[in-house]
């Protein structure tokens, strides 16, 4: 594997998580405006890479041991409850669900699945009941680069 496809990961989501209207990338969350957010929706960014050093494999390939880290960004909200309080409860739901998902999901090329790294809310509760939260996981995998 030459980098995590977050592509995949959404469609994994999308597929495994059905109460999801929306599961799009980062570029797609640069341009959600409060009129077109559809709740509750998810957003999967790449937010790094670290590498270990480079090990040769044969004198003609490197190796580095990678872990990638992704944010999976969730808006919920409850219409019935402009206190958030609903919205609260139903974000947990959705969380456990995504852990479950994700701390099962082995994508192709990698060594494991995704481990949870950190969780933290993006932003309180709006006028309309809504509120944003992020949750990150780490992904390792081993990357091969050819050098002749």
């Amino acid at each position: 594997m030459m980098h995590l496809d977050t592509i995949a990961v959404a469609e994994h989501l999308a597929a495994a998580m059905p109460q999801f209207v929306r599961v799009d990338q980062a570029r797609d969350l640069a341009t959600a405006t409060r009129e077109t957010i559809r709740f509750p929706s998810a957003w999967i960014v790449l937010l790094a890479e670290t590498a270990t050093e480079a090990r040769y494999a044969s004198d003609d390939a490197v190796e580095q041991a990678v872990t990638a880290r992704i944010g999976v960004i969730m808006a919920v909200r409850d219409l019935a409850d402009r206190t958030g309080a609903r919205a609260s409860e139903d974000l947990g739901a959705i969380r456990q669900g995504v852990l479950l998902t994700l701390g099962r999901h082995v994508p192709p090329g990698a060594d494991q699945a995704f481990r949870f790294a950190r969780g933290q809310l993006l932003s309180g509760v709006d006028s309309r009941g809504g509120l944003f939260w992020q949750d990150e996981f780490t992904l390792r995998f081993d990357r091969r680069i050819q050098i002749t």
